[in-house]
């Protein structure tokens, strides 16, 4: 049989087998719901559009009754009020009388005044407050303003000879029962400009209710009432309408689950356990036989193989390289700590035969060498767990240090340690240990034979801690005054900016204390 004689299906089946799965999916479904689509298109324009013209004309009537009702109210006020311009009262006193019969004679709510004609008020009301207003312009008559705070309609009205002018306000309350349609809902709203006066708050009756907004003008076009109408009818067209996306939604359901079940979820299910179940350690990846006619997911599974191939060869160059690394960071710190005891030892050498300030300089120096110095050794020993430095070890040593080089006359000044434990990076390890130095030397300088305790307590987080360092000697006048407290300061100051953090002194019982960070307990593990 050659390829003309064959069915149409079998000589579209290769084209098919070669497009995506996402097309496919797409034909199948657009195909299967065509027909339903198209009767529910029909349905739904034929309806939506009898529905919203028979409902826009009802809520046209209904925005155009209650726009007359409130040119009503404005027209009626408008009308006291020019009796009242035209009548021209002589003293403030029948002014106001004239204006309180107005305002009685509707509602108390209601505000009113008078101008001249130079703009400025004769008499108002209770409640108007406004001292000069705008003169209505020619040829409109009664103009309309639309007031925010407080909502309201401010209208002019000008005299029927002369220049004077009244001015006249009705409340939103007012206009809302004026403009009112009996039910909760419709909207209503006066709109003039970006002003607005929202009368009436419309809602949806169900969730299926459809809104419809017209407008009416007021006051010969100054402005618009906003009426919106819920369409909440429902008829046999609107019950097919419903029905008819359901039937949509479990057609597509059924024909979407049967292909994407097929053509997808089978096959990605076995690649998803094939690659959960990977270990680098396996070796290369065993993939399972996909029986899916997409090939984009066979082309994901050989993708999946061959990332974990490189994975493989990448892990192993990774380990070769951190143990390169390691034993490169020990000879690094190896050979810091060895040239650290060298300097020590030269130090050591010239201190011996000095003698005076010289001495002192060389075993000041020499202390502060020893401190960097015992950093390097603790961090050197904890470089394999990589957990930081431990602080209890390093200031203990460092006060075995401090006794030890001391002068001759501090030589039995007693460091007693309180000390949590904690890990600190060596870039707070360092200013700790100098800071230290420094403080526990001034003593050594001020009070020789007194007594300096340093402490290592919990903070109030669980990555700070709370080093505190005190002795009688610094609180006492002669460290005070001692020559080098100046320098002193100026160095314990840019070793507490190093440590990211405030030092506060204490001097009524001579206490330096400083938050420092450290790595939390969690970490550490």
């Amino acid at each position: 049989m050659n390829a003309s004689s064959r069915p149409p299906v079998a000589r579209i089946s290769p084209s098919f087998a070669r497009l995506s799965t996402g097309i496919k999916m797409l034909l199948i479904l657009s195909t299967a719901l065509l027909p339903l689509g198209l009767m529910a298109l029909f349905a739904s324009i034929q309806s939506a559009s009898n529905n919203r013209l028979q409902h826009e004309a009802d809520a046209r009537i209904i925005a155009t009754g209650s726009a007359r009702q409130i040119d009503a109210l404005i027209g009626r006020n408008a009308s006291g009020l020019r009796a009242v311009v035209d009548a021209d009262p002589r003293t403030m006193r029948d002014c106001q009388a004239w204006l309180t019969a107005l305002r009685q004679s509707g509602r108390r709510d209601m505000r009113f005044a008078l101008y001249d004609a130079n703009g400025r008020r004769r008499c108002a009301t209770p409640g108007y407050s406004v001292q000069s207003a705008q003169a209505p312009r020619g040829g409109i008559g009664t103009e309309l303003l639309l007031l925010n705070d407080p909502p309201a309609i401010r209208f002019t009205v000008p005299a029927t000879y002369g220049a004077a002018y009244g001015v006249g306000e009705l409340p939103a309350d007012l206009l809302r029962q004026a403009a009112s349609t009996g039910t909760n809902s419709h909207g209503v709203s006066l709109t003039q400009g970006d002003t607005r006066i929202e009368l009436e708050r419309g809602g949806r009756d169900g969730p299926l209710d459809q809104q419809v907004t017209v407008q009416s003008l007021i006051a010969g076009g100054q402005a618009a009432l906003s009426m919106t109408v819920n369409i909440n009818s429902v008829s046999a067209i609107e019950v097919l309408l419903v029905l008819l996306p359901m039937l949509m939604w479990l057609a597509a359901a059924m024909i979407g689950w049967l292909v994407v079940d097929r053509l997808l979820l089978q096959p990605l299910g076995q690649l998803q356990r094939a690659v959960s179940d990977y270990r680098v350690e396996d070796g290369p990846m065993q993939l399972p036989r996909l029986t899916t006619p997409a090939h984009e997911i066979r082309d994901l599974a050989e993708a999946f193989r061959q990332a974990a191939d490189e994975l493989v060869g990448h892990e192993a160059e990774l380990e070769e390289g951190l143990e390169r690394q390691t034993k490169l960071t020990r000879e690094v710190h190896h050979r810091v700590k060895n040239n650290l005891q060298v300097v020590a030892s030269l130090i050591n050498l010239h201190a011996r035969g000095s003698k005076g300030d010289v001495a002192s300089a060389y075993a000041s120096i020499q202390r502060r060498v020893d401190a960097l110095a015992v950093v390097h050794r603790n961090h050197y020993a904890e470089v394999e767990e990589n957990r930081g430095v431990g602080l209890r070890a390093l200031i203990g040593e460092l006060a075995a240090n401090l006794r030890a080089t001391a002068p001759a006359e501090a030589a039995h000044m007693t460091i007693t340690l309180n000390m949590t434990p904690a890990f600190a990076s060596q870039d707070v390890a360092v200013p700790v240990a100098f800071l230290i130095t420094e403080i526990v030397e001034l003593v050594m300088s001020c009070d020789p034979q007194g007594t300096v305790a340093v402490s290592l307590l919990p903070g109030p987080e669980p990555d700070r801690a709370l080093l505190a360092i005190e002795g009688l000697g610094l609180a006492i006048s002669s460290c005070r005054a001692h020559p080098t407290m100046d320098r002193f300061r100026r160095i314990v100051e840019g070793l507490s900016r190093q440590l990211r953090s405030k030092l506060v002194y204490d001097g009524d019982i001579g206490r330096y204390e400083i938050e420092i960070s450290i790595v939390p307990e969690h970490q550490e593990r």
